[in-house]
């Protein structure tokens, strides 16, 4: 009994009415005879994925071991206030000028477009002769800060033009009742009762 050979698939004959697409000349690209390739790790294989496995463990490991040696250090917190580095953002604060003690903030609402949480309510009012608050023509009859929604961006300390609010080191914020944490205009010109330690350089 003899067996029949198959035979390849004819090619199909492009629908009647479309064009036929070109066929693809594709070539290999050769970098020349003057490329040296340099093997810089194990060649593909069982050896370079052990050579992979451990040098990415001991990289892991060289953290471990480098502070192995190091003791535990406890903070006897609240006695004790944990020292903050100097680019630390904490509470907002506003300012005043310190010769003529006017409010630095002129209520240009700045702050409050820059704030992506939306969480800064500024109204503004007019200086007058009698009640002059700010040194510009304005001044911010309401200032208000609703820390439950501030996600400590900086955003607003950047965009005002007179360094009227800057955020300080002070993290101690929470609170039981949500409307505790809308720090007023009284509030923010206030100093703080007591000051958060700094880092010192290199620590």
């Amino acid at each position: 009994m003899s067996e029949e050979t198959p035979q390849p698939p004819e090619p199909l004959s492009p629908a009647p009415g479309k064009p036929t697409t070109p066929a693809l000349n594709v070539t290999m690209w050769s970098p020349g005879e003057d490329v040296i390739q340099v093997q810089r790790t194990p060649a593909p294989g069982p050896a370079r994925g052990t050579w992979r496995t451990f040098r990415e463990t001991l990289r892991g490991l060289m953290t471990t071991f480098g502070r192995f040696h190091e003791t535990p250090v406890t903070v006897q917190y609240p006695e004790e206030k944990t020292a903050v580095y100097p680019r630390f953002r904490g509470r907002h604060k506003l300012h005043r000028f310190e010769d003529t003690h006017l409010e630095k903030c002129v209520g240009c609402s700045l702050c409050a477009a820059a704030c992506p949480a939306d969480c800064i309510r500024v109204v503004a009012a007019e200086n007058t002769p009698e009640n002059r608050v700010s040194a510009g023509e304005r001044y911010a009859a309401v200032y208000e800060i609703n820390l439950s929604r501030c996600i400590f961006c900086g955003y607003c300390e950047v965009a005002c033009p007179f360094d009227a609010i800057t955020m300080g080191h002070d993290y101690e914020l929470s609170d039981y009742d949500r409307t505790d944490l809308i720090f007023t205009k009284e509030m923010l010109l206030a100093e703080p009762l007591e000051r958060t330690p700094l880092r010192n350089e290199g620590e």
